[in-house]
C-alpha cells in the first residue's frame, strides 16, 4: 500500500489591520492531530505524509510552499510507479465561500489579506479536481476544517499544473468532509479538562476513526458510518459549546466498493 498525506494546519495570518485575519488557536495542534492518524493508522509512511504547519516569522506558509509539497508527491508517485493508494488531503485555518459556486470555497494560506485575496487563497474545488483527474490515486480523501461564509469576493486559486490521465487510475473513490455548510463557520472550542482549543469537525473526525463511527466501537470504519457520525455529532458538539454547525459530507463509495478507514 502507497498511501500519501497533505496534512496542513495555519494558526498564523497578517492581522486584521492589515486587512489579514484573525490568528487561530487549534488548527496547528489539529493538524499535528490528523498527521498522527494518518502515519499510525493511516497507511501512510513517516515520508510520505507532509505536515506543514504556519510560523509567525517569516510568516508561512504561503500557496507556493503548499504547492511544492503536492509537487514533490507527485514526483515520488510518478519515481515510484505512476500510481498510489490513497491520498490524505487536510486543511485547518481560515476559509472564505466563494460566491455562486456551493462546489468550492477558499483554503486561506498565512499570506492571504484582502490584496492578495485570490492569489493565497487555494481553490478546493479545483485541488479536488487535480487529485483526481490526475489519475495518481485510487482513492482521494479530503477533510476541510474551515469557515465557509462569503467574507469578501473570492476567485481563489487552482493548483500546480494539472495533467489530465497521468496515471492509471482514471475513476477514484472519493471522500470529501466540509466542517461546515456554505456560508456558514466552523469554530474551534476549548477542552474542559486543559483549555486547549481544536476544532469542533476534526475532534469529532479523529473520534470516529478511533472507532466511534462504528456501533460495535471497533475500526475500519465505512464511509458511510464516517459520514453519519459527522453528520450527527458535529452538530450536538457544536450546540453543546452554543454554536451552529452543519458539516457537509459527500462520496462516492458504494455498498459493493465501500471506503474503509
Amino acid at each position: 500500500m502507497a498511501n500519501y498525506a497533505i496534512i496542513i494546519g495555519i494558526n498564523d495570518y497578517i492581522p486584521p489591520e492589515r486587512l489579514g485575519l484573525k490568528a487561530l488557536q487549534g488548527a496547528i495542534r489539529d493538524a499535528e492531530s490528523v498527521h498522527e492518524w494518518v502515519i499510525t493508522h493511516g497507511g501512510v509512511t513517516p515520508e510520505r505524509a507532509r505536515l506543514i504547519t504556519s510560523v509567525l516569522n517569516p510568516l508561512a506558509p504561503l500557496k507556493q510552499q503548499v504547492d511544492a509539497a503536492i509537487v514533490e508527491m507527485m514526483q515520488d508517485i510518478l519515481v515510484n510507479g505512476a500510481s498510489a493508494d490513497r491520498l490524505y488531503f487536510y486543511f485547518a485555518g481560515h476559509g472564505i465561500g466563494v460566491e455562486r459556486d456551493l462546489e468550492n470555497n477558499g483554503l486561506c494560506t498565512a499570506g492571504w489579506n484582502e490584496l492578495f485575496r485570490n492569489s493565497e487563497a487555494l481553490s478546493s474545488k479545483e485541488y479536488k479536481q487535480k487529485f483526481m483527474n490526475e489519475g495518481l490515486f485510487k482513492e482521494v480523501v479530503i477533510w476541510l476544517d474551515c469557515c465557509r461564509n462569503t467574507k469578501v469576493y473570492l476567485d481563489p486559486a487552482g493548483g500546480p499544473g494539472i495533467i489530465p490521465n497521468m496515471g492509471p487510475n482514471q475513476n477514484p473513490q472519493y471522500f470529501l468532509g466540509y466542517a461546515t455548510q456554505f456560508q456558514n463557520q466552523a469554530f474551534e472550542t476549548a477542552a474542559a479538562a486543559n483549555g486547549e482549543h481544536r476544532g469542533v469537525f476534526t475532534e469529532v473526525l479523529l473520534e470516529g476513526l478511533a472507532g466511534a463511527a462504528n456501533e460495535n466501537g471497533q475500526t475500519p470504519v465505512t464511509a458511510d458510518e464516517l459520514r453519519d457520525h459527522l453528520a450527527y455529532y458535529v452538530p450536538h458538539r457544536a450546540e453543546a459549546a452554543g454554536y451552529i454547525q452543519i458539516p457537509e459530507i459527500s462520496h462516492n463509495a458504494t455498498r459493493y466498493s465501500q471506503m474503509t478507514f
